[in-house]
């Protein structure tokens, strides 16, 4: 298929397409990815697209999986940078397991993320969504295809999964590695 830069404005959007957490996670204020303006004014153009029925921007599970974990992953990082470095366990994910309760540190950030999504709006992909006709592969083995034939971790190979059987082939992220998804058409930002 082909790779599309999200930051033309000009570039016709597909009818829908699936949204990986790179590009959801960069919306955040103050997010450090240089390509963050771009992608607002990509989720600008979604918003009215969707606005006017004419295309749907759709949100597997795992997409949002991975973005709640990079949001509490990141709150409970900064959380255990800010202990006395003579007092804190090795690590973030051990100070975590020992004090569970610490999670809500993040949570704050994930209704700010929330809200965030909101007002995109995307469609969350539920599982009746997903084609389970005697035609569709199953998708333990659909995922070991596109992390052999892509190159993909497991994560990024599941994504890709959950948009074939949702019959999407148009994908938006910031992920570099999607560029070798070539059965999808990637909505991405130029490499520099």
């Amino acid at each position: 298929m082909a790779l599309y830069d999200l930051a033309d404005p000009a570039l016709p959007l597909p009818p829908q397409l699936v949204l990986d957490s790179s590009l959801l996670l960069a919306l955040r204020p103050g997010d450090d990815n240089p390509n963050a303006l771009a992608v607002q004014g990509f989720v600008r153009r979604l918003r009215q697209q969707i606005a006017a029925y004419q295309m749907v921007a759709w949100l597997p599970l795992p997409v949002l999986q991975e973005c709640y974990h990079v949001i509490l992953a990141n709150s409970l990082r900064r959380a255990w940078a800010a202990i006395d470095p003579a007092a804190r366990p090795p690590n973030w994910l051990v100070m975590y397991k020992r004090e569970p309760k610490l999670l809500e540190v993040g949570f704050v950030a994930l209704a700010e993320f929330e809200e965030i999504l909101s007002t995109i709006p995307l469609t969350l992909a539920q599982p009746e969504d997903l084609a389970t006709s005697a035609a569709t592969k199953p998708l333990e083995e659909r995922l070991r295809y596109f992390i052999t034939a892509y190159y993909l971790l497991p994560q990024d190979a599941l994504i890709l999964s959950e948009a074939e059987r949702l019959g999407v082939m148009a994908v938006a992220t910031l992920d570099l590695d999607w560029r070798r998804a070539t059965a999808f058409d990637i909505y991405t930002c130029p490499v520099e």
